[in-house]
């Protein structure tokens, strides 16, 4: 069949117009006269954008059809790339990025839910900026849910979502009907989230702005920060509670508190993948207190703390993180905790929600593989069925799970050898590779540091080259976009009649 561009485009129309109401958002605090030049900044791009997507929605109008695979690979991938590109006008008109690549690598780096940022002086950066960053990720996390609901469909996991589900049972003329319901559905379940997450950050001590701000970055596990160490705006326990809960909620898949809501009080619990994960947080919280108490020199209460929050942080690939203090007063993480860190951000969050990562659903399924494989040395004529939450798992589904592992390793060893040839030692290398194809770009920038006359300092994105960005935006986007999507559009064979 011809591939059909008009919904492709459409739907690219349509992500522009509601980016363009997005922009206005912001703008609203340039009415307070200290702000007052971000109305230019955000109201020009806005009208730029809004003229350029109502009119590719106006010239598609005649044409909309429901989405089939190829359509919605290349409407994913155009959406993750355009979108962007818009939303950083705003941070190159107001002069807060000078250079046009990190502009779009900073958007890019919003709307992926990544966390990376180039811009260095966060704490003197105006609210309309600080809001926009925040508001981007918010945004890029709730699209995600919504396109990898309508992939479910194409790719071959045991998925619960209703959104998922309504689109494969519909009918080519019903589907734009049904998806629209599990859209509202599950954009109802993200608002509530998100103002649950907003009002609790208030009422345990952090300030209506920045409890808005990490409320969005914190229910789309996204990581922007509004201050340039992050751990001084958690200034209480109850704070880094809140923050917990809520990044563990964003790693949950969305479908199971569309349940919850919806009455089904059990859900959770007998969802599999939110065991795993509940499970993988309790592994990785021990073993990083057991690394931390062994190589630093922090007490067992203060690293209790700081295991717990980073392991939480690293697995639901949000990237914040509690820096480290010696009794020197200097930031470091040791190696083996380091390493650690990287491996649970690699395993991420499950599947269907915000969370990057190989997700903890595919990781499951491999580890089931492996079992069943030793077992099968032993008796060889033996059948060892494969399931998964009481259900026998297809062989598809295990090779889309398995093709998904060798593409995510082999892209963090080609990312590690790209920037290392780009001037960059082996341990940023490898950390920034595995941080921004898992979408927690944020965490590399308290994980890595670099030794100066002595001086232990941060490797912040603004210092590295124009070739290591495009790199890693186009990991981060890889990794966002699951891989498939990306690569599919790279095979003749998709676009052939």
């Amino acid at each position: 069949n011809q591939m059909l561009f008009a919904p492709v485009f459409m739907l690219l129309g349509w992500a522009m117009i509601i980016l363009s109401g997005i922009m206005l958002l912001p703008a609203l605090f340039a009415l307070a006269p200290p702000e007052g030049n971000l109305l230019y900044s955000f109201c020009m791009p806005a009208a730029i954008t809004l003229f350029l997507g109502g009119g590719l929605v106006l010239a598609m109008r005649s044409g909309m059809n429901s989405l089939g695979r190829r359509e919605t690979f290349l409407a994913a991938t155009l959406i993750w790339t355009v979108v962007p590109a818009f939303a950083a006008i705003p941070f190159y008109v107001s002069g807060t990025i000078s250079l046009p690549l990190d502009a779009y690598f900073e958007a890019l780096s919003g709307f992926t839910t990544n966390g990376a940022t180039t811009i260095t002086d966060l704490d003197n950066l105006p609210r309309g900026i600080l809001f926009w960053r925040s508001i981007l990720q918010w945004s890029g996390g709730f699209a995600l849910i919504v396109f990898l609901s309508i992939l479910a469909t194409t790719f071959s996991l045991p998925v619960n979502n209703p959104l998922a589900r309504a689109i494969a049972k519909s009918r080519r003329r019903r589907v734009s009907r049904r998806g629209a319901a599990g859209i509202l559905s599950l954009f109802q379940v993200y608002v509530v989230l998100t103002l649950l997450c907003i009002i609790a950050l208030w009422a345990v001590g952090m300030s209506a702005f920045d409890s808005l701000c990490y409320a969005f970055s914190t229910v789309s596990t996204g990581g922007f920060t509004t201050s340039n160490i992050a751990g001084t705006a958690f200034a209480n326990r109850a704070i880094e509670v809140v923050l917990m809960i809520f990044m563990v909620l964003g790693a949950v898949n969305f479908s199971l508190h569309w349940s919850f809501f919806n009455g089904d009080r059990k859900s959770y619990f007998r969802d599999p993948e939110y065991r795993y994960l509940l499970l993988a947080i309790a592994i990785g919280s021990v073993l990083l207190f057991w690394l931390m108490m062994t190589e630093t020199d922090m007490g067992a209460a203060q690293t209790f703390r700081y295991a717990i929050f980073n392991a939480v942080s690293a697995i639901t690939t949000t990237g914040y993180n509690l820096p480290l203090v010696s009794s020197s007063g200097g930031y470091y993480w040791p190696i083996g905790a380091l390493l650690l860190v990287l491996v649970m951000i690699t395993l991420g969050g499950s599947t269907g929600s915000t969370a990057g990562g190989i997700k903890l659903m595919r990781f499951s399924l491999l580890m089931k593989l492996s079992n069943t494989e030793v077992k099968r040395l032993s008796f060889p004529s033996s059948v060892f069925p494969l399931t998964y939450d009481g259900v026998r798992v297809l062989p598809e589904q295990i090779l889309s799970a398995w093709s998904f592992f060798v593409l995510y390793c082999f892209a963090i060893a080609l990312v590690t050898l790209l920037l290392a040839w780009n001037g960059l030692d082996f341990q940023s290398s490898l950390s920034l590779a595995v941080t921004n194809l898992a979408n927690a770009g944020s965490a590399a920038q308290q994980l890595i540091t670099e030794v100066q006359d002595g001086n232990r300092n941060f490797i912040d994105y603004h210092q590295l080259s124009s070739a290591s960005k495009w790199i890693l935006s186009i990991a981060m986007l890889a990794g966002r976009l699951e891989f498939f999507a990306l690569l599919s559009l790279l095979n003749p064979a998709l676009w052939r009649r």
